[in-house]
């Protein structure tokens, strides 16, 4: 390259370009790599042996092809090849993958069934941030329990569902719902959790939408009922936050219900059953 040689006279990248008349980018250009054509031939056998055998991938094909031609068959031409042809799929991402795991588990079909918990974080003035774990119940949207304090601690998630048992004593085995937090992930929560009689399940990582009527909630909660106020102090947010707990599960609808309250859904199912 003419620039090059004017280069290695000892002239400046600049200077050089300057006198080639070559842009930079033009310089620094790399040509991509040059993209093979298929072996007619082997683009041939590949289409009838998958006339034979329609659902064999390129692993199986390579080694057909190669018994077949009495030689080695790289798994790549293969590849190319299916590629050409539109047989590859296009490759799930692990966030994808992750997500047909989770959507396979089991739908909660009554109360009691499967719970949501997380923490989330609110300021009170000049006692700066308090952590507020919450246990919802996924198919009533009721507010099952809380626990508001100024340290974001594992034994205050502890305290939040066993707080969850205390008012549900019914609730057996039933599954609880958390990301894998800190507080969640721990081994005092773990065997809190064995102990208890709750099944864990955690989200996939980075991806709050598996847990989404928590993140729901959190959302009313923050712009119902917190940012509406400015708290001075601890004990003031701790007043709202218990107004907020009751007023939510006693007189807040939820089109998702019927545009009942959750205590008037779980009242509405005690009845049917009662009635059977």
């Amino acid at each position: 390259m003419v620039a090059d040689m004017i280069r290695d006279q000892g002239s400046s990248l600049r200077e050089a370009l300057r006198l080639s008349g070559c842009s930079r980018r033009n310089y620094y250009y790399q040509p991509g790599k040059r993209t093979i054509p298929p072996d007619p031939y082997i683009l041939e056998k590949v289409r009838e042996e998958a006339c034979k055998r329609p659902l064999y991938g390129t692993r199986r094909m390579a080694v057909t092809l190669a018994r077949r031609l009495g030689r080695p068959i790289n798994r790549k031409r293969i590849q190319r090849i299916y590629r050409i042809l539109g047989w590859i799929e296009p490759q799930k991402t692990k966030k994808q993958l992750l997500r047909a795991a989770y959507d396979k588990r089991p739908k909660p079909t009554r109360p009691n069934e499967l719970w949501a918990s997380d923490l989330t974080y609110i300021h009170c003035g000049i006692d700066g941030w308090a952590y507020l774990f919450n246990v919802e119940d996924v198919v009533s949207r009721e507010w099952v329990s809380y626990v508001f304090d100024r340290y974001a601690t594992k034994e205050n998630a502890i305290l939040s569902v066993e707080k969850a048992l205390i008012k549900h004593p019914d609730a057996v085995d039933v599954r609880l719902r958390t990301d894998r937090g800190p507080q969640y992930d721990s081994e005092a929560f773990r065997e809190s959790m064995r102990i208890l009689r709750v099944r864990q399940e955690f989200i996939a990582v980075n991806t709050p939408e598996q847990n989404g009527h928590m993140e729901s909630f959190h959302k009313t909660l923050k712009r119902e009922y917190v940012w509406t106020r400015d708290f001075r102090t601890f004990q003031e947010a701790a007043e709202t936050i218990q107004e907020a707990y009751l007023d939510y599960n006693q007189h807040r609808i939820h089109s998702a219900l019927g545009y009942l309250t959750p205590y008037e859904y779980l009242g509405k199912l005690k009845v049917t059953k009662n009635a059977v």
